[in-house]
C-alpha cells in the first residue's frame, strides 16, 4: 500500500509550480538552506501523483519516489540533460511538476 505524504494531500490550488529547471534549483536549495534537510519532495500532477524527493549533489540530481513504501526503488542519479528522460523531466516540460510552500 502507497504511503501518503503530505504533498499528495495538500490540494493543487496551494501548491507551486515548478516551471522550469531554475525553478527546480531554486526550490531544492531554498528547502535545505531553511529546513537544514536534503532534498524537497515535489508532486507530478496526474491521476496517481508520483511523489519524489530530489536532492542536488554535486553530480546532478537524486531522484527517489517516495509514495510507494517498502516498495519504492533506489534513487536515481541524473543530469540536468539526462533529466528530460525521466518522469520527473516529462512532468517539468508539461507544467505539471507542483512542490509545497515553506512555512
Amino acid at each position: 500500500m502507497d504511503r501518503q505524504t503530505a504533498i499528495r494531500s495538500t490540494p493543487l490550488r496551494d501548491l507551486l509550480p515548478v516551471r522550469s529547471l531554475n525553478d527546480l534549483d531554486w526550490f531544492v536549495k531554498e528547502s535545505e538552506i531553511i529546513t537544514g534537510n536534503p532534498g524537497r519532495e515535489f508532486v507530478v500532477a496526474g491521476s496517481d501523483q508520483p511523489t519524489f524527493r530530489i536532492h542536488l549533489d554535486h553530480v546532478g540530481y537524486q531522484i527517489a519516489r517516495v509514495d510507494r513504501g517498502e516498495q519504492a526503488a533506489a534513487p536515481v542519479c541524473a543530469t540536468a540533460p539526462e533529466l528530460v528522460h525521466h518522469a520527473l523531466g516529462d512532468a517539468l516540460a508539461r507544467g505539471q511538476l507542483f512542490t509545497t510552500a515553506l512555512q
